[in-house]
């Protein structure tokens, strides 16, 4: 659902009537633009940007806070194989560790502590993994014999790089986190050398999880784009294999049929411009099964987000019935039905206004309250100017396609990274908003959190009054709720 504020019966006299309800809202909102437009320049002087290490902690630290453990170990990841070389290298891997742990990989978080002690045995975080390691009661490695390499240099390449963050996500077990980091490169560097070898490691993963199909079906566009590499004479033997023993149990299956919904897709190759490869990016996800990330990437092609200065996207209509096909898929029919009536509104003469519409008379079908359930989705600006604007109105759509947890990263971003941490028009509602995710993943404690951080941090803006509305409701809910499951008392005798 859309986030709502509280809404309260207003006198036209009151100043929370609609038009002063208005000024209190724009007018710090044009105080940030202008502090924003003068703050910006200096701070860029400075030699702060959003690819800096200090950000990138920073977002690594707000994930770990909002219990998001599988970003922020995927963030550590990053700084330690695709931001560096830095001066952090230790802390990653230590932090790596600490978060595997919680996902019950004690293997993992001794390996990675192990290395860390071995690394850097005298710097503070080798220290604390020495120390964890023997709370453990694991066996601190010796000296090592050789000197361990570099995880990055300076002149590593970014699709080497993107590369070698899947390979950390392997290497922890994260395999959906593996195939979505090494399916950047084909997409997205479509003429790295990598390519072939980063589509066959996909189908190694969907075989840890249990999709030997879809595995087959990755080796075979191996195969077929690749065909004289390396890689493609494993692919064969994979699919030989692999077959040969589905067949033997006799477990083998072609992938599914889909409803009518779904039956004529064939998913969209392309590398020509920026938005055909965001768009290839997400079919990829999709056709993986990893649904919930292709719906953000459909959604991040909505929104421009791969789209440059000046350049044109095409695929906007289609982006916006895909984002409906993933939210049907996750099981958020409203949702989808919301996608679909958005897109009628906006582009009614598409070839997609069709499918949609087609789409919405079969959830209609199948689910008698959803073609025409809930308000429209939240309507995009017709322009959108910088990276900001649009990575907020992105966090809006997903929150609206159901996911709370995956708008969250998107609202720190706007918080801490797009302008590297310094003062942006969006940060205080960001922040406000970041609390509502929160809300909706059905977890108040984080909610309140992040809302009275928002009071703490932006206390001169709008959004901090409606952030202490909201801890006002959610600890009255908390208060109802509690007399509710509290035992009834006795009645005397």
């Amino acid at each position: 659902m859309t986030p709502v504020r509280p809404v309260e019966p207003i006198s036209p006299a009151s100043p929370r009537s609609p038009g002063a309800r208005l000024m209190r809202l724009l007018v710090p909102t044009f105080s940030a633009l202008l502090l924003f437009a003068v703050l910006l320049p200096q701070a860029a002087a400075a030699g702060s940007d959003t690819k800096s290490i200090a950000v990138q902690v920073r977002v690594a630290e707000e994930m770990t806070d909002c219990e998001d453990w599988d970003e922020a170990i995927r963030r550590w990841i990053q700084i330690l194989y695709y931001f560096g070389p830095s001066d952090q290298e230790a802390r990653a891997l230590y932090q790596i560790g600490a978060l595997a742990l919680r996902h019950g990989r004690s293997d993992v978080a001794v390996s990675r502590w192990q290395e860390a002690a071995l690394r850097y045995p005298e710097e503070e975080w080798g220290v604390r993994a020495r120390e964890s390691l023997e709370l453990l009661g694991k066996q601190v490695p010796e000296k090592a014999a050789e000197e361990p390499q570099p995880y990055l240099l300076p002149e590593t390449k970014p699709d080497q790089r993107q590369f070698n963050i899947a390979q950390g996500d392997f290497s922890v077990g994260h395999y959906v986190f593996a195939i979505r980091d090494w399916l950047k490169i084909p997409s997205l560097f479509p003429d790295s050398p990598l390519a072939p070898l980063a589509r066959f490691r996909v189908g190694t993963c969907q075989v840890l999880l249990g999709q030997p199909e879809r595995a087959i079906e990755q080796w075979r566009q191996v195969v077929q784009e690749h065909p004289d590499s390396p890689d493609a004479r494993n692919a064969r033997a994979g699919i030989v294999a692999w077959e040969a023993v589905l067949n033997t149990i006799g477990l083998y299956a072609s992938a599914p049929s889909l409803p009518d919904l779904d039956t004529e897709w064939q998913p969209s190759r392309g590398n020509r411009t920026q938005p055909d490869r965001g768009l290839s990016y997400a079919e990829d996800l999709f056709e993986n099964g990893i649904v919930v990330y292709a719906l953000q990437e459909y959604a991040k092609v909505l929104c421009d987000l791969y789209t440059p200065r000046g350049g044109e996207n095409l695929h906007k209509p289609y982006a916006r019935y895909r984002m409906g096909v993933c939210a049907y898929r996750l099981g958020d029919h409203n949702a989808a039905s919301r996608q679909w009536r958005c897109l009628l509104a906006d582009w009614p003469d598409s070839p997609w206004a069709d499918r949609a519409s087609r789409a919405l008379t079969a959830v209609g079908v199948t689910d008698a309250f959803s073609s025409d359930a809930g308000t429209p989705s939240p309507e995009l600006p017709p322009a959108m100017p910088s990276g900001l604007v649009k990575r907020f109105h992105l966090a809006g759509q997903l929150v609206d396609c159901g996911l709370p947890l995956v708008a969250s990263k998107e609202y720190l971003k706007v918080m801490y990274v797009l302008t590297a941490g310094r003062p942006n028009p969006l940060q205080a509602e960001a922040a406000f908003r970041l609390g509502l995710c929160q809300h909706l993943r059905g977890r108040p404690d984080l909610a309140v959190a992040a809302w009275q951080r928002a009071i703490k941090d932006y206390p001169e803006t709008p959004w901090a009054e409606e952030a202490q509305t909201a801890i006002a409701n959610a600890r009255a809910r908390e208060s109802a709720l509690n007399q509710v499951f509290s035992p009834p008392e006795e009645s005397p005798s």
